[in-house]
């Protein structure tokens, strides 16, 4: 049995290392949320990322486009020095009804890998308000969360150049986890027979 909690745990340790060194710093949550139909104009756009953020200028931001593409956002976003997984940035104050995209890019502090990815919402006086899907981000086996709506439309989240990569990188991981443990059991036996 020695054996094979020997073999087990490089494994599970290769998995977590991967796995960590694949993260990034993506939304967790957003508000308003993706999708979101509001009858008054927000007066600020807030990330909180699934971890912390980096601090050098310009790693980190939020763009806020209207409708025909124009920018609206006048300032840049601002990583809260109490929490560095916060992101926000102000909207002007007298946003007309329309649609809007969020765009935001970020640098991991763990890695400083980078992330980017859009939202949107609605800003109309006589719809009927709607929160949108503020829960982004889902489970690592790719279930949804509880708090997620399952109608909700779904945030695009780019992680370099292919999302799916963050995926593939798992299931490698694995693999060669069960690898090890595999070639480092048989080599046990092996071992143990002569």
């Amino acid at each position: 049995m020695k054996w094979l909690a020997a073999a087990f745990l490089p494994a599970v340790l290769a998995v977590l290392t991967v796995a960590n060194a694949w993260a990034h710093a993506e939304p967790a949550t957003a508000k308003p949320g993706d999708g979101a139909v509001l009858t008054t104009a927000p007066g600020e756009v807030v990330l909180e990322m699934s971890q912390e953020m980096g601090r050098q200028a310009g790693l980190n931001d939020i763009d806020v486009f209207d409708a025909q593409g124009k920018e609206v956002t006048t300032v840049s976003a601002v990583v809260d020095n109490n929490d560095r997984k916060r992101l926000s940035v102000a909207l002007p104050s007298q946003l007309p009804a329309g649609v809007y995209t969020v765009k935001w890019k970020t640098s991991s502090a763990e890695d400083g890998d980078p992330a980017n990815g859009q939202l949107s919402f609605t800003v109309d006086p006589k719809a009927t308000p709607s929160p949108g899907k503020e829960q982004l981000r889902e489970d690592i086996l790719g279930g949804a969360t509880p708090d997620t709506e399952a109608d909700a439309p779904l945030s695009t989240i780019g992680v370099g150049a292919d999302n799916a990569g963050v995926t593939w990188v798992l299931v490698v991981a694995v693999g060669v986890g069960m690898f090890v443990l595999g070639a480092g059991g048989t080599f046990l036996l092996i071992q143990r027979k002569s």
